[in-house]
């Protein structure tokens, strides 16, 4: 009578990192590190978001106060961070330059700005002490002859980083593919128009308005 094979028993081991499964109370012991915003009317439209590992996305149709909108949120993030800006669209055009001296930029040693495709802001990135808040203006432009999933290769190349995506609009929703599935990933989602900013999403618990421009959205309320 043949005798029964021993059976191997393997002891299994707890995974740590992301995939171990975890209970409440370690995910309320957590601390994360927020984006100190002081101006209180951008508190109420932001809140207090997550620095690295959290996005923001900005869309609106040229004119409607877009830009001018993020070089306000730029100037306040400048208080107290770095904040690389990737002028991709504009670059040194004096429209730009414009946009800049209108925001009161001059002198801010915290505000930088590049002009940089996919490959080229990934080897910018990659140097030491950079900043940990990015805007890319815009998804577009860094997106030609991209697919989605290079966007998903960037963010998670970059978890530390904050990206702040700036990207058109086809009437009341982003401009292309790649744009949308960028707005849907993103934890704040800004919609501009008539110079006002209107939170579409915000899980950091914060939706008031922004008006832009006051002068201008006063002159769209008479038309």
């Amino acid at each position: 009578m043949l005798a029964n094979p021993k059976t191997t028993v393997t002891k299994k081991t707890k995974k740590k990192g992301g995939n171990a499964v975890k209970n409440a109370d370690a995910l309320l012991k957590k601390k994360f590190v927020e984006i100190k915003i002081e101006d209180q009317n951008l508190k109420a439209h932001l809140g207090e978001p997550q620095l690295g590992n959290s996005h923001w996305f900005i869309f609106g149709d040229s004119g409607e106060g877009k830009t001018s909108y993020t070089l306000a949120v730029v100037k306040e993030l400048t208080k107290n961070y770095k904040v690389l800006y990737n002028t991709l669209e504009e670059g040194d055009k004096k429209s730009f330059q414009n946009a800049i001296r209108r925001t009161g930029l001059k002198g801010n040693k915290n505000f930088l700005y590049i002009q940089a495709n996919y490959e080229q802001i990934i080897e910018q990135l990659l140097k030491e002490k950079q900043p940990k808040i990015v805007v890319i203006d815009s998804a577009q432009y860094l997106f030609r002859g991209k697919q989605v999933q290079h966007y998903a290769n960037l963010v998670n190349k970059f978890k530390n980083t904050t990206f702040i995506w700036i990207s058109g609009a086809d009437g009341t929703k982003p401009k292309g593919k790649i744009a949308d599935d960028i707005r849907y990933d993103c934890d704040i989602v800004i919609f501009v128009k008539d110079f006002k900013a209107e939170i579409k999403k915000n899980r950091f618990e914060a939706n008031a308005s922004y008006i832009v421009w006051e002068e201008g959205y006063k002159q769209t309320l008479l038309k």
